[in-house]
């Protein structure tokens, strides 16, 4: 994707949410023309700094990006529209065995789902999207867009309770400092019977603020070696499965190695489709994607 985007022409950026740190993260300077569509210069506080960027932008839209994508597509001669070329072979982990990383957890949930036809309600930093390619508008519901801490429970609690009486299965990512802000949400699900499956990339950390913590320790030449200091959460280790039961959930794990991710899986989402909430605690080693660890490293502030 990062070829593509440095080799473009002109980029149109619908509300893309910190435009400026996916510039960043190009391995040489934009040449493109930019035209950003959004409002959220509307909410810009100076004293906050809460947009974190400003992108070099060429053109500057002051509107609303759906109605100014709806104006755009009148304009557009209309044409038959083609099938979505599907990748011919479509990554898979190469390695299984050892440590589970947030790859496993998310190949092995494909796997478990099968054909039927799923949701992401949410998913972590860590995710990484060619791991689970999109065909329809509701395979993904979007981002929060803020990017804090604790949102993610209440976000897929409300996204299954629109979901509910469908034909598809709501299922969320979330890391476990996301889980434990929120997952007094899962009450709400369990009480007025919102099925959903909730899987929890579980790294013992909050591993944001730990790179964080990382380019910080860099920039002020303090050792690197202590950015786990106040983010690790280990010792004693924290009973996810036995949060998630006590809120009226089926709690599953943690879950350590690969062969048993499917047969919890399984357990999990024969539960949602008879109508319940579940929740897996699946244990992985820290990590982001190349390119999401690259922006945070080197992030300004």
């Amino acid at each position: 994707m990062l070829d593509t985007v440095r080799g473009a022409d002109v980029i149109l950026s619908l509300d893309w949410v910190d435009l400026a740190g996916a510039f960043r993260s190009l391995p040489s300077p934009l040449k493109s023309q930019v035209i950003h569509i959004s409002l959220d210069h509307a909410v810009h506080n100076g004293w906050s700094m809460d947009y974190q960027g400003l992108a070099p932008v060429d053109l500057y839209v002051a509107a609303d990006p759906d109605a100014v994508a709806m104006a755009l597509s009148k304009t557009i001669e209309h044409r038959p529209a083609s099938p979505a070329a599907l990748p011919a072979n479509e990554p898979t982990p190469a390695d299984r065995s050892g440590p589970l990383r947030v790859e496993h957890l998310a190949f092995a949930l494909r796997e478990a789902v099968g054909t039927r036809d799923v949701s992401l309600l949410h998913l972590p930093l860590s995710w990484n999207g060619a791991w689970w390619p999109f065909r329809h508008p509701l395979d993904f519901i979007g981002g929060d867009g803020g990017g804090g801490v604790g949102g993610g429970p209440g976000i897929s609690v409300g996204a299954a309770l629109a979901l509910k009486g469908g034909d598809r299965l709501p299922v969320s990512i979330c890391g476990d400092g996301d889980f434990l802000m929120g997952a007094t949400a899962l009450w709400t699900a369990a009480h007025y019977k919102i099925p959903l499956l909730l899987v929890v990339a579980n790294n013992q950390s909050f591993y944001n603020d730990e790179v964080h913590q990382e380019r910080v320790a860099r920039m002020r030449d303090r050792p690197v070696e202590n950015k786990w200091i106040g983010q690790r959460m280990t010792e004693p280790d924290i009973d996810l499965a036995a949060i998630a039961r006590a809120q009226g959930a089926l709690g599953l794990g943690p879950i350590t190695a690969y062969d048993e991710l499917a047969p919890a899986y399984a357990q999990a989402i024969a539960a949602v489709e008879q109508g319940g909430v579940a929740v897996v605690d699946v244990r992985v080693e820290p990590g982001y994607a190349p390119a999401m660890r690259n922006t945070m490293l080197n992030a300004s502030g």
